[in-house]
């Protein structure tokens, strides 16, 4: 049984009662482990990817055992109450390392981008409407890693993309993977219809409104539209300024934030 509380924040727990449906996506001889959340009638589906490392490991029972705070992950009954099929994927196996290491900058490997659009493809399979990723601080990095790599792959390619808290830093000297960085310094590489929503205050270094208007000048270069979203308040943080319970994760403001990306689907 799943949990599902009211504004503002949607409260986990990490017990078996907090368990979600889980599916296990072929992708390159593996099996990828996500929750996925049904809604009746749904209006699309959305693929939504944590920040941090990207490692959930996702129990057989449907538990989500790390980053169950990250923004993304917190509030993926909110997509499903506003009637989107909602997948919130782990990494594949062969991505991890240990018992909680990752495999060094997998977010920009062509195997990643198969990844997901695998998880596309399976999505197109429950609803022929649009299927959206949604990725959140360095998450903003495996989509637009599968947007770019999955250019003229059809059905597996996302029909949009919301960049939220996002690595936007733009120039090649910048260190680190940015979105830039994913499409080679090519905004047309990134041709599908994008949101970016960011918090005004976010003091995360990588993800701070400052990268904001340079990166929106080298995307909008290339003739396409950007739909943008800035946000401000919420609750006084209760962690570092990179992590889930700061501006950074929006803390205290997910039921706006949801309904502001719903709308940009919704409107699609």
């Amino acid at each position: 049984m799943r949990l599902l509380l009211a504004a503002p924040l949607v409260v986990l727990c990490g017990s078996p009662a907090c368990a979600d449906p889980i599916v296990e996506i072929d992708s390159r001889g593996q099996k990828v482990r996500a929750v996925l959340l049904k809604p009746a009638n749904p209006k699309g589906a959305v693929i939504l990817l944590a920040g941090g490392d990207g490692r959930l490991d996702i129990t057989p029972g449907g538990e989500i055992t790390k980053l169950r705070f990250n923004q993304l992950v917190r509030t993926r009954a909110l997509y499903e109450r506003s009637g989107y099929v909602t997948l919130v994927a782990d990494i594949a196996p062969g991505f991890k390392v240990g018992s909680s290491g990752v495999v060094e900058q997998y977010r920009a490997s062509r195997g990643f981008a198969q990844d997901i659009g695998a998880m596309v493809k399976y999505l197109r399979g429950i609803t022929p409407k649009l299927v959206v990723a949604v990725g959140t601080s360095r998450g903003s990095l495996s989509v637009a890693n599968a947007v770019a790599k999955l250019k003229g792959e059809g059905n597996e390619r996302p029909d949009a993309a919301v960049l939220t808290s996002a690595f936007l830093r733009v120039g090649a000297q910048v260190p680190g993977l940015t979105v830039f960085k994913i499409a080679h310094g090519n905004a047309r590489a990134l041709d599908v219809p994008t949101m970016l929503a960011w918090h005004v205050a976010d003091s995360c270094p990588h993800t701070s409104a400052a990268t904001v208007p340079p990166f929106r000048s080298w995307y909008q270069g290339s003739g396409r539209k950007l739909a943008q979203k800035s946000f401000s308040g919420g609750l006084p943080p209760k962690s570092e300024p990179c992590e889930a319970f700061a501006p950074h994760g929006f803390y205290g403001l997910d039921p706006e934030v949801v309904a502001a990306i719903t709308d940009f689907v919704g409107g699609l």
